[in-house]
């Protein structure tokens, strides 16, 4: 039995959701285990942060002060880290769901939404805090920088556009779920005719098919 049919209520997640929610939050901690903690090597002496750009390169930084220029290239690595999974994942959603019946796929979309901003906020408030550890050398400052706050907002703008486009493609519920009066009603052409009210009969069986 598909599991749309086994009496799922309409707050229960989809298994693209219950799957996605698992897969970002190992992501998440990868990432902070694999790239944020490396920064902790500029205050080291004679280490360097080697890690990737995400844009097809690395960064390599020795030897100086986690400030300025050092700042901007971290905090723009992050975004476009987060922008890439942001694509990534709406790119899994729409290949994963296709099977999904209308109204399912459209609940889904509304819990990857959720779950990317969820995500996205786990990693900046990480993102945050080593920040603040490797700017203070042991003294861990108390500021939030501009650019951070704007990779925030940037990878959320990024999963609502992304999320916009993707609903605009969900076909129209139309009849799914619907009940038959409703169609029945809304087939009602409420011009005089022999019979009173005439009803519409191609609307009513032809609006599935739409």
């Amino acid at each position: 039995m598909e599991w749309w049919k086994a009496g799922l209520g309409i707050g229960t997640m989809t298994p693209f959701e219950l799957s996605l929610g698992h897969d970002l939050d190992i992501e998440r901690q990868r990432f902070g285990n694999e790239w944020l903690f490396k920064w902790y090597c500029l205050n080291m002496e004679g280490r360097t942060v080697d890690v990737p750009s995400f844009d097809g390169g690395r960064i390599t930084i020795g030897g100086v002060l986690f400030q300025g220029q050092a700042q901007s290239i971290y905090w723009q690595a992050i975004g476009r880290y987060l922008n890439g999974k942001v694509h990534e994942t709406f790119q899994k959603w729409d290949q994963d769901t296709r099977s999904y019946p209308a109204a399912s796929r459209s609940s889904s979309l509304d819990g990857t939404e959720r779950l990317l901003g969820q995500f996205v906020a786990g990693v900046a408030r990480s993102a945050l805090k080593t920040y603040r550890a490797v700017s203070g050398r042991g003294s861990p400052v108390t500021d939030t920088p501009v650019e951070g706050s704007g990779m925030h907002s940037g990878a959320n703008v990024e999963i609502l556009r992304l999320a916009q486009a993707h609903r605009a493609l969900v076909p129209a519920l139309n009849n799914e779920g619907e009940p038959w009066w409703r169609r029945f009603v809304d087939s009602l052409n409420l011009r005089p005719g022999a019979f009173g009210l005439n009803i519409d009969l191609k609307t009513l069986f032809t609006r599935q098919k739409k």
